[in-house]
């Protein structure tokens, strides 16, 4: 490890063997040198730690534990972290070469700025990166250099990308961190707490690609994503009315309703199910990446489920021919339609 290094890159994982390597090399190439990487692996069953092992890099440092979950792992991470600034990474996506030294000097040219984030792309799980799909989207920033994050533009996603955030370890342990009654969307709370007394830019600046995956904790759990999502939020209002929240009161945190996986969601293949779950976003960054392998699968498995929907054969081909041609086809319709 690096003697009094300015940055610790923080890294969980847990069974993170498909992508950990592209992630850790991605940081190790950070042309921003005074840094060190903490991965804390989270109770891993594959090769996940044969991986990491295989590095002989004196800026990584590993600690293994039993399976704890992301809120804990991460604060487990921010416990043993003494270099005054912690930068956020997932163990599935990458990073730019400069992009640490970018928000480095972006912290240092604003000093009325305590956290950065940076806008991301996202990429398949093959690296296919979809640069036209980005988080948050480029009207956000209405053609400054940052944006100042605000209360209601969590409204409905938040525009803070955790894995691109960077800020002052002091601020992240004032805050003790995250909440772990958040099973997911630990991040927008923190954020939203954060922001109630220091400043959150966001960066105009692609420099980070999230991966898309079948197996990410976000498609994996989407109904309790949006359930967390929003208790995020009506604490915040809550914070803002009453000057606390459940939490800090200290009651008890209310499960979702049904913590039924979307992925556990049984599919009906009688042609007549419309797979929205791969059709209404991933067909599209897909096709954006050119990754024809994943499209040639996605398109298969959406046939056949749902082959007798005609909204299925409009979201395979409509991106396919693109807006220009679709919009001259709606009209040739309406006046096809009207002669009649």
């Amino acid at each position: 490890m690096l003697n009094n290094p300015s940055v610790t890159i923080l890294m969980p994982v847990y069974n993170g063997e498909l992508y950990i390597k592209e992630a850790i090399d991605s940081v190790l190439l950070q042309t921003y040198e005074n840094f060190e990487l903490l991965i804390i692996n989270d109770g891993s069953t594959d090769g996940t730690q044969k991986i990491i092992d295989s590095y002989e890099d004196s800026r990584i440092k590993c600690i293994e534990q039993e399976n704890m979950g992301v809120s804990r792992s991460l604060n487990k991470g921010l416990s043993l972290i003494e270099a005054p600034y912690v930068r956020r990474h997932d163990a599935d996506d990458i990073s730019e070469p400069d992009m640490l030294e970018k928000q480095m000097k972006f912290l240092q040219d604003h000093p009325e700025i305590s956290i950065v984030s940076s806008q991301c792309a996202f990429m398949t799980n093959r690296s296919k990166i979809a640069l036209k799909y980005r988080q948050p989207k480029s009207h956000y920033f209405k053609n400054k250099e940052y944006t100042i994050v605000e209360r209601d533009h969590f409204n409905p996603f938040s525009p803070i990308v955790h894995g691109t955030v960077l800020g002052p370890t002091k601020i992240f342990k004032e805050f003790n961190g995250y909440r772990t009654e958040f099973l997911t969307s630990e991040d927008n709370d923190l954020w939203l707490r954060i922001i109630e007394k220091y400043k959150i830019a966001v960066l105009n600046q692609c420099s980070y690609f999230l991966r898309l995956s079948e197996g990410s904790a976000t498609q994996m759990h989407k109904t309790s994503v949006t359930y967390y999502r929003q208790l995020a939020n009506d604490y915040a209002n809550e914070r803002a009315l009453k000057g606390t929240d459940p939490i800090l009161r200290g009651e008890k945190v209310l499960p979702p309703p049904e913590m039924k996986d979307d992925a556990q969601i049984k599919i009906v293949r009688n042609g007549l199910q419309y797979r929205n779950d791969l059709l209404d976003y991933h067909y599209k960054v897909m096709l954006d990446a050119k990754d024809f392998i994943n499209m040639m699968r996605t398109i298969k498995l959406s046939i056949r489920d749902g082959w007798r929907v005609g909204q299925t054969w409009k979201s395979i081909l409509y991106p396919i021919l693109g807006d220009k041609i679709v919009e001259k086809g709606v009209l040739i319709k309406k006046v096809i339609r009207g002669r009649n």
